[in-house]
């Protein structure tokens, strides 16, 4: 019986993988200020938790852009993370890990930014190490170890 046991938890830990790392910097940019734009900072902190910095663009003409920053946790179902609004809003993201991008797709509520931003897509891997800060789109640099996200402002 305790040999069947170990064989049995041996074969499950075989069979399990963990959660991929996320740590890194994603996203795109167009030859221009006027054309789209997405970052995508992952960090991973010194007390185990992994936060993270999006911002998006849409471009000429309407120059429409948002900015979220916010904290991940693994849902143990999925094997995947979630991003879930804590500031009183319903937005639920899901961030899943493929290959060298990631993709981040709604899954819950309105996480838009008003102005028909989104944070819905597929960013490919830029920067494989884990991000010390952001700098936002007003040029401040936000430390993420520094800064949990009820702290976060941009100015």
């Amino acid at each position: 019986m305790k040999l069947s046991l170990i064989t049995f938890f041996s074969l499950l830990m075989g069979i399990y993988n963990p959660p991929t790392n996320l740590q890194g910097t994603y996203g795109w940019h167009g030859k221009s200020d006027k054309e789209p734009f997405t970052l995508v900072q992952i960090h991973y902190t010194s007390q185990n938790a992994i936060l993270f910095y999006f911002e998006k663009g849409l471009g000429e003409p309407s120059y429409n852009s948002g900015v979220l920053y916010g904290k991940l946790t693994l849902n143990k179902k999925t094997g995947n993370y979630e991003y879930l609004s804590v500031e009183g809003g319903d937005c639920k993201l899901e961030f899943v890990k493929s290959n060298n991008k990631v993709i981040i797709k709604t899954i819950l509520g309105d996480c838009g930014f008003g102005g028909g931003v989104g944070a819905d897509g597929v960013y490919p891997l830029t920067d494989p190490k884990n991000p010390a800060y952001c700098t936002t789109r007003t040029g401040k640099k936000v430390y993420f170890d520094k800064t949990p996200p009820g702290k976060f402002r941009e100015d």
